[in-house]
């Protein structure tokens, strides 16, 4: 089968399509072949070797097929599986600690980490759509523990993971305001947020103190974020490296989104998905062989929505 493999940590350059075996599903494993795969943040540092998880991996692990969610057709069972049938289309990601790998034509993935596509569904947007819909949930309404009447600040609001949190704050009554760049500003409004351009505006400024902040951003938004929260606020930041010291000698509820799979809520939402009632927008849709231009435009950390491997 053709993958995007990395031989050694580093540039976009590293990734490049070789020819490796068809994996064999183990126990508890299905055998997908994937139809789409989305391109993450954390797919880039795993690439240069910035993130914990490839700290964690030795010269036996290359080389390297990265890819943490996608979309496919279950091909064949592991042994002892059970709830998923050989021609049906799913989606997901494995647990971090599972080698994924869906930047390929096959991949062998945990049938626990997996939910049934809705018949007739894009496979193109569900391939992007498990982490962060994933993270969304997690940082939205299991820690941030958003509820109605609440006033909700997202940094961030066109990423992939910023436009799900903003819906799903909306869904539960809160009043959003988000940040973006000028020329994403008619997509927050879209997605029913508050809009703030932060090249133009202060959002301490822009909006009134917060109940929950949802950081998609960090840098340079962290230590002003916890000024601008009310008594007893929270701030959820997604950047997995960040330092929340500083909220936490404050006595500030800080939390980094620590989640598993999560293939019951996914199968919940994937009506929504496929609907468009809860909306993922696919900004760019490349071939496998162009992995390493999606790599570059998730680098800038300026990409709107998700950019989409089509491995059909």
């Amino acid at each position: 089968m053709r993958a995007a493999l990395i031989d050694r940590f580093g540039g976009p350059e590293e990734l490049h399509i070789g020819e490796v075996p068809v994996p064999e599903p183990s126990a508890g494993e299905v055998l997908v072949r994937m139809l789409s795969a989305g391109t993450n943040p954390l797919d880039y540092k795993i690439r240069d070797g910035s993130s914990g998880m490839a700290k964690k991996l030795t010269a036996d692990d290359f080389p390297l097929i990265l890819g943490r969610e996608g979309c496919g057709v279950v091909e064949a069972l592991g042994p002892g599986v059970s709830g998923l049938e050989v021609g049906q289309t799913v989606f997901g990601m494995p647990a971090l600690t599972h080698r994924a790998g869906c930047y390929a034509e096959y991949a062998a993935l945990p049938v626990n980490c997996l939910a049934p596509v809705p018949v007739d569904a894009d496979p193109i947007v569900f391939g992007g759509t498990a982490l962060v819909l994933s993270t969304a949930l997690t940082a939205a309404i299991d820690q941030g523990r958003v509820s109605e009447g609440e006033n909700v600040l997202i940094h961030g609001g066109t990423g992939g993971v910023g436009q799900l949190a903003v819906q799903l704050c909306r869904r539960a009554g809160a009043q959003v305001w988000a940040t973006a760049s000028t020329r994403n500003q008619d997509r927050l409004v879209d997605l029913g947020a508050n809009p703030i351009d932060y090249s133009t505006q202060d959002f301490t400024q822009a909006s009134p103190k917060m109940d929950l902040i949802i950081d998609g951003a960090y840098f340079d938004t962290f230590l002003p974020s916890l000024d601008h929260l009310v008594e007893g606020g929270r701030i959820v930041v997604l950047p997995s490296l960040a330092d929340l010291t500083p909220a936490k000698e404050r006595g500030i509820e800080a939390h980094i989104p620590v989640f598993g799979p999560m293939p019951d809520r996914l199968a919940e939402l994937a009506p929504d998905v496929a609907s468009g009632a809860l909306s993922i927008e696919v900004a760019e849709v490349l071939p496998l062989d162009r992995v390493a231009d999606a790599h570059r435009q998730l680098e800038t950390g300026h990409s709107r929505g998700k950019i989409i491997l089509d491995l059909r």
